[in-house]
């Protein structure tokens, strides 16, 4: 069994004993402007319907230039379809869509705080049931708190979960009419983990150390 076996929230749930919450809304928002070329150029992509016609499509050219907004003067890093093995009995074995996460000093992945899924065949339920998979398998390794988007490229929605409660927002947004509200949730999820709201005090005070790193000198220094 992998992240992508598990076939509904339900079953992860009850498999690890987590407490679901659907009905508390839990985003926020911080107002992030981008250059408008680059606005107008996201809004293109989400209109023309041969950005739709595969997984792989949604992915290269939907949602990963969205990520790329966020990492690009971030140290969290977006890490794509890598293995992410962290108990093979448990089935939490796979290559997930994106994990948004530090790079440790040998080069390789820390803990992931943010998972990133394209819903295959716009199928939400299966999408989470593999988001929150992955969410596990970074408590698991010790993070208290990891966030979750699960997107079709046209429709986003978001999640967390923190402490064993798995909430998910219940409202899913569509990008082609509200692209901005959703570039201010990410921006905002991407704040939450760079502000220390996580419980991990060391992985925050190095988030917060390499971001010092970028501001004062315009990029990081190695």
């Amino acid at each position: 069994m992998a992240y992508g076996t598990f076939n509904s929230v339900t079953e992860v749930a009850t498999k690890f004993d987590i407490k679901v919450d659907k009905e508390t809304p839990f985003v926020n928002t911080k107002k992030i402007e981008i250059p408008n070329r680059l606005f107008s150029l996201i809004e293109k992509k989400l209109r023309d319907r041969i950005n739709y016609v595969s997984e792989y499509a949604i992915c290269e050219t939907i949602i990963r230039p969205i990520l790329d907004i966020f990492a690009e003067n971030s140290p969290l890093k977006i890490w794509s379809h890598v293995a992410y093995n962290v108990d093979k009995e448990k089935g939490l074995i796979g290559e997930p869509d994106y994990l948004i996460a530090l790079r440790n000093k040998y080069g390789g992945m820390e803990t992931p705080v943010l998972c990133v899924i394209e819903a295959k065949k716009d199928n939400f339920d299966e999408g989470w049931s593999q988001a929150l998979a992955e969410m596990v398998a970074s408590s698991i390794l010790g993070a208290t708190n990891c966030y979750g988007i699960v997107t079709t490229g046209a429709f986003w929605q978001f999640g967390k979960l923190e402490n064993g409660v798995f909430v998910i927002d219940p409202i899913s947004i569509s990008a082609l009419r509200e692209l901005q509200y959703i570039l201010n949730i990410i921006n905002w999820i991407f704040e939450e983990i760079r502000c220390g709201r996580l419980a991990n005090d060391v992985y925050c005070t190095r988030a917060q150390t390499e971001l010092f790193l970028f501001e004062e000198g315009g990029q990081k220094k190695d």
